[in-house]
């Protein structure tokens, strides 16, 4: 007799589920929509956050909003066709994840304020036991990761941080309501959320200071809200949307692996011309990036650079030395005083789910076996970890991540099917099968040019290793998911295990 999964198996009381999703962003939530399209219901998805969307829920500094077109981000099976603007602002992107859990029912299924900080596999049991800090853990034969690459905030290694006696914020820490009209400002660092941050807090500040390491890539976009017109067409003519939706997808998919020549070499040209408004020449050379265009991750704004010939924006080169009580030196000697110090630092983009402590067969720690860098077979399962799956894990970054995460969850849930069908307690990646595809891997992205440059720290662990990036596009990955793989994976039926319920 087969286990029942969704009975006898998983008393809820006892904090016992067929499931547990770590996180209720894009991922858990596309995760979470796909079991219950597959009949699955017995899953619970912890958030630590107080509301859905991960980060389109937990940033909210001024001018968020996607670098890649509105039409890429939604999902495949609940396409919103009528995005107000061709680049769409934090609110409306979080509005459109709340819809998705409204409309499907995920509600129930989700606890908030109820972070993940550790997940153990016991083997005699076959099961995960994931901690959330609050005494005892939550039980589960499955865990699906979706905490993705956004989780740890990257503060700069600063000298006198401790010491600054004025206002100190992080762009990943924005708080409810901060008034800047009128403030002397220093952020610190410039690439994706200062180049979104420092056109809307520019204009009311009585000074900005931006001080950056490196230059990035800025590349203009067709941005701007759509006409009441063009929304009442979109809203009437799905095909509008849709066609638009086809154009941007195969633009993505043919950029963000850099390698068409033409098209690279016409980018270059639209980021010079980008440029090129910044009217005083040494500024403009300072801006100008010396690393080729995808080497780091590439930005997109029309606003940023025109910011540069505000009499009030100062763009500041030399290294920091320390943060004073009031201010920021310089290692020249030069120290400018300041009311304010944002932190556009982002995230430590490079750790995935090894930002907590994850203990699998035999008692191996995640972070001792990517101790040299993330890696997983697909992104999605990595070797020792059975039942551990995992979206927007380690090279999976290409493109747009809901498409891509689209392809690991549909991936995901034909596992799952498979163990049900087939009275699987465990599957295990097999470590010769995740070594030999990450080899594929680093050999693939080493073949892209810009990719062979130490770029972006946001690419690499400390080890130098590319872990955030995938050498495929869109499309490519779609097929390499789509292939039967079974003999890839070491499994445990249950008369093996001793688990088969007795009839």
């Amino acid at each position: 007799m087969k286990p029942n999964h969704q009975s006898a198996q998983h008393d809820k009381k006892s904090g016992k589920h067929r499931i547990v999703i770590g996180g209720a962003g894009p991922g858990g939530i596309c995760m979470a929509i796909k079991l219950k399209e597959a009949g699955i219901e017995d899953f619970v998805m912890l958030e630590r956050a107080s509301g859905v969307g991960g980060t389109w829920f937990n940033n909210r500094y001024p001018g968020l909003s996607c670098d890649l077109p509105s039409h890429l981000y939604s999902f495949s099976f609940e396409q919103k066709l009528d995005w107000t603007r061709h680049y769409a602002y934090q609110p409306e992107i979080q509005a459109y994840m709340q819809h998705c859990v409204d409309k499907y029912g995920l509600a129930p299924h989700i606890r908030f304020n109820t972070p993940v900080v550790g997940a153990r596999w016991d083997d005699a049991r076959s099961e995960w036991q994931v901690n959330t800090g609050e005494g005892a853990a939550i039980v589960a034969d499955i865990f699906i990761s979706a905490v993705g690459m956004f989780n740890e905030i990257r503060s700069p290694e600063i000298a006198g941080l401790e010491n600054f006696s004025g206002q100190l914020l992080h762009t990943a820490r924005w708080p409810e309501q901060v008034d800047l009209a009128g403030k002397t400002i220093a952020v610190i660092g410039s690439a994706a959320s200062a180049v979104q941050l420092i056109p809307e807090i520019a204009p009311h500040a009585d000074q900005l200071y931006l001080y950056q390491r490196t230059a990035n890539w800025v590349l203009p976009k067709e941005d701007g809200p759509f006409s009441a017109e063009e929304l009442r067409n979109m809203r009437a003519d799905p095909s509008i949307s849709l066609g638009v939706r086809k154009t941007f997808y195969d633009f993505v998919d043919d950029f963000f692996t850099f390698n068409n020549t033409q098209l690279m070499d016409d980018l270059n040209r639209q980021g010079r011309e980008n440029l090129a408004i910044v009217a005083d020449p040494e500024t403009r050379r300072k801006l100008t990036p010396q690393l080729p265009l995808g080497a780091q991750r590439p930005l997109f704004s029309n606003d940023f650079y025109p910011v540069f010939n505000q009499p009030n924006v100062e763009l500041v080169t030399d290294a920091i030395e320390t943060l004073t009580a009031d201010g920021v030196r310089t290692k020249d000697g030069v120290e400018r005083k300041v009311d304010t110090v944002i932190l556009a630092t982002g995230y430590a983009a490079n750790k995935f789910l090894s930002v907590v402590d994850v203990d699998g067969r035999d008692g191996i720690r995640l972070k001792d076996q990517w101790r040299e860098g993330p890696q997983a077979y697909l992104g999605i399962t990595t070797a020792g970890f059975p039942n551990l799956f995992m979206l927007y894990g380690p090279n999976t970054n290409n493109g747009s991540i809901l498409q891509m995460i689209e392809c690991q969850v549909d991936y995901i849930v034909r596992k799952l099917k498979h163990m049900e069908t087939h009275d699987i307690v465990w599957m295990d990646v097999r470590k010769d099968v995740m070594d030999n595809y990450n080899e594929t891997v680093q050999k693939d992205i080493f073949a892209i040019d810009v990719w062979r440059l130490l770029g972006s720290k946001y690419y690499r662990s400390d080890s130098g290793r590319v872990v955030t990036q995938c050498p495929y596009n869109m499309t490519a990955f779609k097929a390499r998911t789509s292939v039967p793989d079974l003999d890839a994976f070491e499994t445990r039926r249950a008369e093996i295990s001793g688990l088969v319920a007795k009839a």
